[in-house]
């Protein structure tokens, strides 16, 4: 595979798997940190679960999960993900993972669970200072020195609640945050992963997004329990030419091939 980078490089480079080996591979030996991939669907694929298989991945390895959902009741995104192996519930329990609950903020929806936390008054104005603040809090008293993996379930959600231009603003506002905590912080970097229904946005928004990321991974809707995955971007591979993968989806679990 032609990489961007020299197998002397490779040695020096902090990689963290997928948990995938052949998305690894094609990915040119894993991701960044500090990096965000982007994961495209489509209306009718089930591949936006490969978002949160690779979550999990990164929770059996040490980091630690917070998903930002915006589109679905927690019950169920539940039902969802248990059918390929992700128990929301158990890891919340746990301590590996937290739900910042956008849909229950906006819907008046209180949970039980400690480990499922709400914004109140969210507009596009108080997004990104509200989030700042409970990410902080949420740093400080869950996650420790793990590495934080973020998921945001979905930014199409986020378009529908706050517009498409707030949402690549409140997305601009967000790297510049994390840019400045890499400068002044020193403690294990960040991976984030964006899931987006492209059906349900504009290519113009998927174009910005595409930008800000560093991987795109589009996933494209098959046969019953098989989809396609194709890498669009990767810093670690100069010309990814759309890589074919399979997406395969087993009793209980997901597997790439």
């Amino acid at each position: 595979m032609n990489t961007g980078v020299s197998a002397e490089g490779m040695r020096y480079m902090e990689l963290l798997s997928t948990g995938f080996e052949r998305l690894d591979r094609a990915l040119g030996g894993g991701l960044l940190p500090d990096s965000t991939t982007l994961i495209v669907h489509e209306t009718y694929s089930w591949g936006w679960v490969l978002g949160f298989a690779i979550l999990k991945n990164r929770i059996t390895a040490g980091d630690f999960g917070v998903v930002m959902n915006s589109v679905l009741p927690l019950s169920s995104l539940e039902m969802e993900l248990k059918p390929v192996g992700l128990d929301v519930e158990n890891l919340g329990r746990a301590g590996k993972l937290t739900v910042i609950d956008v849909f229950s903020s906006l819907l008046g929806i209180m949970y039980p669970q400690d480990f499922v936390y709400s914004l109140d008054n969210l507009s596009a104005e108080t997004f990104v200072p509200k989030y700042e603040m409970l990410y902080r809090s949420v740093l400080k008293s869950r996650i420790g020195n793990r590495r934080p993996v973020g998921l945001d379930f979905t930014l199409d959600g986020i378009a529908f609640i706050i517009g498409e231009d707030s949402t690549i603003r409140v997305f601009q506002r967000f790297m510049a945050l994390k840019e400045n905590s890499r400068l002044r912080e020193n403690r294990k970097r960040p991976v984030n992963i964006l899931v987006v229904n492209k059906d349900r946005v504009s290519q113009r928004f998927l174009s910005w997004f595409s930008l800000y990321s560093q991987y795109v991974l589009e996933i494209q809707s098959g046969n019953g329990a098989v989809e396609k995955i194709l890498v669009r971007k990767s810093p670690l591979v100069y010309t990814p030419r759309g890589r074919e993968l399979k997406l395969k989806r087993k009793r209980g679990r997901i597997a790439v091939e």
